[in-house]
């Protein structure tokens, strides 16, 4: 072994190790993930009577003795930059690297001439990977400097994104030989489906007949990878998260905080995302370029996971919403005898496990052994407008009961103010009622108005094809007193109102007490909540009264007062507790009716202090007794 020989290998060896520490710096942040292809990774296609093809990790020997050409490609996915140690033997060997997109045979060639250039091509052609179309010179030709025939030369050919575009730089030795800018004229790097290693290139500068032997090691295939930034929080509180674990195949890709990143190439992976004191999570995500993943996480002393929850919930004011979302147990040891309570949660109408109404009890709801996904919805009336929130708390058991899981929940929800206005009467009433609404949000839609009675039968209903900014006003027509609910429909949503019709007409004297002879008055209450006079004719009739009693009165508009009905008493009446009739009538409508209880008191004896006949006697023994001690004490003196 000459000096000579072991200073060259020395040489050879420092440049390798400066090369690789150069091109590993090169790599970080401006490509993706090493993939350095195997035997089983390439296709070889041959033409000519012999050849010899030699093809290990990283490492591709073609030799076109006795053939034409020989080719080797290596399917990829989105790939950014290729490096290689390069090294071809005679002189007259004509080889190149081209990057295909498709089987068509078009893309770009690199081609080492035996001058020492490099000359940088567009490619055309069919029948891939046998080259029988026609090339155009793009690049110019490349001095390459002194002859690197019968030596190892490092190259590295990389596509590096500007902006919008991409450029395509060819490295030798670690220098910059050329860049191609604006690449996509020619291909499109993100499409690029094969790389091809060729020698001799046929076809190209009539060179065919060309041969010779090339070797290709040290290759590595930088793939792209995108920028994937991960939202973990506490999937219960919303709650940014640090140090979580993420694994990938068993192996920790990273250890991340909150709005953290990694960096992953195209193509299905699937995480795992672990920290302590929470269930671990396992994501599978498709990646086809930059994009946010949201991770929520569970704390161990939880149960249940709760799936598809809405994340923004807007609700218009007097609207019922229903709230539904999937809950899934995290570990079905830990869901057995299930309770659900509200808390903060007013006007909650209905709660349904599977589409099945749930009663509560004492306050909780009773949702027994939950073993897998279970739809859970909560119907309840929007309040005021403004931010509102309340709890839902899952209270769990294990299978013996001697461990309690608690999975609690905050949701916060906003009602936004209606796209109308509504005016409402101050005093609903029994008869036409004016309910105004005003359109106020710039749009055009159709409003059904739809009065409902205490058993939810319609009782009055009209609709109004609002304009922009119109105002309109419906005419409510009330049948009765009692509870009723209006509803307010649009656009597929409801707007519900309690509507309460207090009688306009009250009984103020439901009964009392007369003496035989003499007279009695009923008194009842009118109240007049319209603009309009009102006029009413009263009628007593029945028990002791000869003939009926008629009587016409007028409330005006926006008043109330008491009215009084006088009767006179016979004296020879047979029994002590009557019954009148009371009727008021609105022309020939009745609107009101009742009755009045009547006792008859005696009239005759003497009654001190009033009472009944009963106590007269006994004040009259207290009085003779009193009489008794005043004539004592006068005989004393």
């Amino acid at each position: 072994m000459t000096t000579e020989w072991r200073d060259e290998e020395m040489k050879k060896l420092g440049v390798l190790l400066a090369l690789l520490v150069l091109f590993g710096t090169l790599a970080t942040g401006t490509v993706g993930a090493v993939y350095i292809p195997s035997s089983g990774d390439f296709g070889v296609y041959i033409f000519g009577s012999s050849s010899n093809v030699t093809i290990s990790d990283g490492r591709l020997v073609l030799d076109a003795t006795g053939s034409e050409y020989v080719r080797a490609w290596l399917n990829v996915t989105e790939f950014q930059a290729i490096e290689f140690d390069y090294q071809a033997y005679a002189n007259n060997v004509l080889s190149g690297v081209s990057f295909m997109s498709g089987s068509s045979g078009v893309g770009l060639t690199f081609i080492e001439y035996d001058t020492g250039s490099i000359e940088v091509r567009k490619i055309s052609g069919a029948n891939y990977p046998q080259y029988d179309g026609s090339s155009d010179t793009i690049g110019g030709s490349i001095d390459a400097g002194t002859s690197f025939r019968n030596k190892y030369v490092h190259f590295r050919i990389e596509f590096q994104q500007r902006g919008t575009e991409w450029d395509l730089l060819v490295y030798k030795d670690g220098f910059l030989l050329y860049n191609l800018t604006n690449v996509q004229q020619h291909i499109d790097p993100l499409s690029i489906e094969k790389v091809v290693f060729g020698v001799p290139a046929v076809g190209i500068g009539n060179n065919l007949g060309w041969q010779g032997k090339v070797e290709f090691n040290n290759i590595q295939i930088y793939e792209v990878e995108y920028h994937i930034q991960l939202s973990l929080k506490d999937a219960l509180s919303n709650q940014p998260l640090t140090g979580v674990t993420v694994k990938e195949n068993g192996n920790v890709i990273g250890t991340l905080d909150d709005g953290g990143s990694l960096d992953l190439t195209k193509g299905t992976h699937t995480l795992t995302f672990e920290k302590s004191g929470y269930w671990s999570v396992t994501k599978t995500i498709d990646v086809q370029g930059d994009m946010t993943v949201s991770v929520e996480m569970y704390p161990d002393s939880a149960a249940f996971k709760f799936e598809n929850f809405p994340s923004d919930i807007s609700i218009p004011e007097n609207t019922i919403y229903t709230l539904t979302f999937t809950l899934s147990p995290i570990s079905t040891d830990a869901a057995y005898n299930t309770y659900l309570s509200l808390s903060g949660l007013s006007n909650v109408l209905e709660v349904q496990k599977d589409g099945q109404a749930v009663s509560p009890e004492s306050g909780k709801y009773y949702l027994g052994d939950i073993s897998g996904p279970t739809q859970i919805s909560i119907k309840f009336k929007a309040g005021a407008v403004g931010q509102h929130g309340f709890t839902l708390s899952f209270e769990s058991h294990d299978a013996i009961m001697s461990k309690t899981y608690t999975t609690t929940k905050s949701v916060t929800y906003t009602v936004e103010p209606l796209p109308f206005s509504v005016q409402m009467p101050s005093e609903w009433q029994v008869g036409q009622n004016e309910l105004r609404i005003s359109e106020s949000s710039g749009q055009s839609y159709l409003i059904t108005a739809v009065l409902k009675d205490s058993q939810g039968n319609e009782v009055w209903s009209d609709s109004h094809a609002f304009s922009p900014y119109e105002a309109y006003s419906f005419s409510v027509n009330v049948p009765s007193e009692g509870q009723y609910t209006l509803e307010l429909q649009w656009n597929g949503q409801v707007a519900t109102y309690d509507v309460t019709v207090n009688p306009a007409i009250t009984l103020t004297t439901k009964q009392l007490t007369v003496e035989k002879g003499g007279e009695g008055t009923i008194v009842l209450h009118f109240k007049n909540p319209s603009s309009d006079v009102q006029y009413y004719t009263i009628k007593v009739s029945g028990g002791f009264l000869p003939s009926e009693i008629n009587q016409s009165i007028s409330v005006g508009p926006l008043t109330e007062k008491d009215v009084s009905i006088a009767f006179a008493v016979p004296e020879d009446l047979t029994y002590d507790a009557y019954e009148l009739q009371v009727q008021v009538l609105q022309g020939n409508a009745t609107v009101f009716q009742d009755k009045v209880a009547v006792s008859i008191g005696d009239s005759g004896g003497f009654t001190l202090f009033g009472g009944s006949s009963g106590n007269t006697w006994l004040w009259l023994g207290v009085g003779g007794l009193g009489l008794l001690a005043l004539v004592g004490l006068a005989r004393r003196r």
